[in-house]
């Protein structure tokens, strides 16, 4: 069967693993999940979903939908490996917490008295900005190369390198809350020297190992291949398959874990429990809390819920008008995640679907729905249903559209393609190369990031290609029969090959 048939295909798998104690959930509520679940999972907005929910100390309800692999036909399981993007902050938050009890790592330290080299652009002072600042995004650091090379390319030549880089970011208007993730790879780069080690191996000592979460790493290379859960985007009819756009090298501290429902399983109930797991203090209770405490005031809403605050990786918001709702989503190319907390029911939740466009909605919808049934709220009904499918057939139109007009283009450029293959380079992104491939098209490359190239205006030598996760006009530079070099997001690449 040929994957594109296979796409096609009603999603029917349904894997569950029930744990001991999980007749602490009523049959009432467990029958009212599942077929709540199913339904929403049966809108097809992703290939594969799991969840999982924590009340107190127990797992009462984990399970898998449809498939983490669909062309090798791999169901969705709660041991399939699943990268849960920005979720991954409150591991990093709360292990900066954990370093600040044991005195090694200062929330309230200056930037500057862990990286001395540091250099910002005026009126930013790295003696003025703290890891705090950093962690609850109020530094006033506007984006740059730095959250570019750690996230998508991984090409730098160590962390003294991307603190080097730092200068190249501009100040931002002011020192409010804005959401990105800078903060964290920056705070990740003190706290890598004042430990002396890389925050990976400092998540994995201080609270991977103690929690017993297993299958989970900041490095792809130590999952297992056949436990990865693949990526997908969305299409006008189904989902395709994309490229795994991430390895070790841009597993990056806002947004680089690998894990599985089972093990944020264990980290749930160490966030309803203050720390404690399996009856044991595992994470100290300050740290734990520090993180959960209200480092930024937040106004605004995340998809329709009340925000307050930021802690350290979490989203501080407001379930029901008066509960406070810990929640944290992450995204990246093919993959989404929701993961939170209402401490006022002991009950927390994650969902993990592998689409990162109608995928991210079917995650944040599981997650409500199930809150809804266990704390009496409103059901998932079929007018709400029907409305979920205009909205998911009003977005795959949209894609039809787009696809539609790029699909009008004329594909001739001034020069032939192979004019434009070559290696270009800027001195902030770093290098990025164009090739000719056997079908006869340009794709581009840049560290770890690929991407298909195609032509988005002939008569001025403008490529289109997604390097980043969404479409970018890529401006070529030619004299005569000769490309010199190309533009892109405003930054030029000098051709060196």
């Amino acid at each position: 069967m040929t994957s594109a048939a296979r796409l096609l295909l009603p999603l029917l798998v349904v894997v569950s693993a029930q744990p001991a104690g999980s007749q602490q959930l009523p049959p009432a509520h467990r029958a009212a999940i599942d077929s709540t679940l199913k339904r929403l999972f049966g809108l097809d907005l992703a290939p594969g979903m799991g969840i999982v929910v924590v009340r107190d100390t127990e797992i009462v309800y984990m399970r898998g939908f449809g498939y983490a692999d669909v062309e090798a036909g791999r169901p969705f399981t709660p041991q399939t490996v699943f990268y849960v993007a920005s979720t991954t902050k409150a591991f990093t938050g709360l292990a900066a917490a954990i370093l600040d009890l044991h005195g090694t790592f200062r929330l309230d330290a200056p930037l500057s008295q862990y990286l001395p080299a540091a250099r910002l652009k005026p009126p930013l002072d790295p003696d003025s900005i703290t890891i705090r600042q950093l962690l609850s995004h109020t530094h006033g650091i506007a984006g740059g190369p730095v959250e570019l090379r750690l996230a998508y390319t991984g090409e730098y030549q160590g962390n003294a390198h991307l603190v080097s880089l730092l200068a190249e970011h501009d100040a931002l208007p002011d020192r409010g809350y804005r959401y990105s993730n800078l903060g964290y790879n920056v705070a990740a780069l003190a706290m890598d020297n004042a430990t002396g080690e890389s925050w990976k191996e400092t998540l994995q000592r201080l609270i991977f190992t103690p929690l017993g979460m297993t299958s989970t790493s900041a490095y792809v290379s130590h999952a297992p291949a056949e436990r990865l859960a693949m990526p997908y985007g969305s299409t006008p009819d189904g989902h395709e398959r994309l490229r795994y756009g991430k390895g070790d090298a841009n597993m990056q501290s806002a947004g680089g874990l690998v894990t599985t429902l089972e093990d944020e399983a264990r980290w749930l109930e160490a966030q309803l429990n203050d720390g404690r797991l399996d009856g044991r203090q595992v994470i100290p209770a300050a740290a734990m809390r520090e993180t959960h405490r209200r480092q930024a005031e937040v106004s605004g809403d995340v998809r329709g819920i009340p925000m307050v605050g930021y802690g350290l990786g979490w989203n501080i918001g407001v379930w029901n008008e008066h509960d406070t709702l810990f929640t944290h989503g992450g995204g990246f190319p093919g993959f989404a995640t929701s993961a939170s907390f209402l401490p006022a029911h002991r009950t927390g939740i994650v969902v993990m679907a592998n689409n990162d466009d109608l995928g991210s909605v079917l995650a944040e919808l599981a997650a409500r729905a199930v809150y809804g049934i266990l704390t009496g709220g409103a059901p998932v009904t079929a007018d709400s249903l029907a409305v979920i499918r205009e909205r998911v057939a009003d977005r795959r139109a949209r894609i039809r559209a787009d696809r539609e007009r790029r699909a009008s283009r004329p594909q001739v450029m001034p020069l032939p393609f192979a004019a434009y293959a070559g290696e270009y380079e800027n001195p902030l992104l770093g290098t990025m190369i164009l090739e000719l491939n056997p079908a006869g098209t340009l794709e581009l490359r840049a560290g770890a990031v690929w991407s298909a190239v195609e032509v988005y205006d002939g008569a001025r030598h403008q490529l289109r290609a997604e390097p980043f996760g969404s479409g970018i006009v890529v401006q070529m530079q030619a004299e005569g029969d000769r490309v010199t070099g190309a533009v892109m997001n405003g930054l030029t690449f000098r051709r060196v090959r």
